[in-house]
Parts: C-alpha cells; sequence; structure tokens
C-alpha cells in the first residue's frame, strides 16, 4: 500500500526552496494560473539548469510537492495557495500570460 499526502515535505527544505524560486519566476513572467510546458522549462533552466535530466527531474519535483498539476500533453496548472507571498502578488494582478 502506498500512501501519498501532499504536505509531506519540510517548507524549509532545499527542494522546496527551489520550487518557490522556480514559482517565483513564473509569477514574475505574468503566470498565475496556468503555464506551457516550454515557459516552464525556461523558468527552471534560469533557475536551477536546462540539462535534460535536470529539467524531467524538477517538473516531477513539482508536481510531486503540488506546486503544479498536468492538464495535459502541453499545459500545467499552477497552484500557488502554499505559497502566501507570491498569493498576494497574483491577487494584484491577473494572469498576462496564457501560453
Amino acid at each position: 500500500m502506498i500512501l501519498v499526502c501532499e504536505t509531506l515535505f519540510h517548507p524549509k527544505s532545499i527542494a522546496y526552496r527551489h520550487c518557490v524560486e522556480i514559482m517565483r519566476f513564473l509569477v514574475e513572467a505574468g503566470f498565475t494560473y496556468q503555464v506551457h510546458v516550454e515557459a516552464l522549462k525556461v523558468a527552471i533552466t534560469a533557475v536551477r539548469g536546462g540539462d535534460p535530466r535536470t529539467l524531467r527531474n524538477w517538473i516531477n519535483t513539482l508536481n510531486r510537492l503540488g506546486f503544479i498539476k498536468k492538464l495535459n500533453q502541453r499545459v500545467y496548472q499552477m497552484n500557488l495557495e502554499s505559497i502566501p507571498e507570491l498569493l498576494n502578488i497574483v491577487v494584484k494582478s491577473g494572469q498576462k500570460k496564457l501560453m
């Protein structure tokens, strides 16, 4: 039996902080609700690096920790509810980019 819980990560962990950095990059670029996979890869490349293994790893980590959710093959839904400082920025401005 596998138990999956979205709150099993420590908010001060290094992986969590890197995920917040990636999400902050996306919010500052104008994404607030959905992000195209290519824009997500640009954000990960800017924050962590552009190696294909790195991109795959961070997309999986963001998904596993609940920061993003795959809507279809090319679009991810962003979940900013767990990052209050980014949520405040998003509330003040609407989504400027869709893809």
